[in-house]
């Protein structure tokens, strides 16, 4: 029989994939929630389970919900996770190669991670990331969000949501060097290769070869960027 204690612990898992779905950006603030038998079948609990964890992450503000209505994830959901802003307003502009070294650090411990916890279906879509990025190549705006989708699916597959909120972060910080620096062709198809190392050893799990991968390509992006005149 299910102690208590059992029944808490499956609701604060449930509530936290949830909130994963919605820092990762699966589920973006506006966005209906998937319906909750459809939640239940995905996290194989019961329909009891998603209501409880539903009604928790509404209580802090994350979701909202209304008869009839469905639930949706809050205009400010995100406003719980430190903003770019708040980093600014404190510490006033930050240069880029300051944010890079920062990026460095997180892009290593998440291909780390990503390798011992990626799943079968997390590792179908980073390929599926990587072949649409390909689609793309030409066109920089688009070749900027498939990267981006790449990353965070790596980020996503951490299974770790703080280690995602910060992920999220630096990307939003490091978005103007990024479109500036990936404008350049060789960029574009030097870390298209690097991103297909790096998932190849995410796929077999080689800790070793993703950190590798992950510290070459930011090693790359530093080399770029202080080519870049000033």
């Amino acid at each position: 029989m299910e102690s208590l204690a059992d029944r808490n612990t499956l609701v604060d898992d449930t509530a936290n994939r949830i909130r994963q779905m919605i820092f990762s950006g699966q589920i973006k603030p506006g966005e209906i929630l998937p319906p909750r038998k459809i939640l239940a079948a995905k996290f194989a609990v019961g329909i009891a389970t998603i209501h409880e964890a539903v009604k928790s992450l509404a209580a802090v503000g994350l979701l909202e919900s209304r008869p009839g209505k469905g639930t949706w994830v809050s205009a400010n959901a995100l406003d719980s996770v430190i903003h770019p802003s708040m980093i600014l307003n404190r510490f006033g502009a930050i240069d880029a190669m300051t944010i890079y070294e920062a990026r460095l650090a997180l892009e290593v411990a998440i291909a780390e991670l990503a390798a011992q916890k990626a799943a079968p279906d997390e590792i179908e879509q980073m390929h599926a990331a990587l072949e649409a990025a390909q689609r793309v190549i030409d066109d920089d705006e688009a070749f900027v969000q498939a990267d981006w989708a790449f990353h965070l699916l790596v980020a996503q597959a951490t299974h770790n949501i703080l280690l995602q909120a910060f992920y999220n972060l630096s990307r939003e910080m490091l978005l103007e060097f990024i479109r500036d620096v990936i404008s350049l062709p060789e960029v574009r198809f030097e870390g298209s290769r690097l991103h297909k190392v790096e998932l190849e050893a995410i796929a077999r799990h080689d800790v070793e070869g993703a950190q590798t991968a992950a510290r070459e390509h930011m090693l790359y992006l530093r080399q770029m960027l202080s080519a870049k005149p000033v």
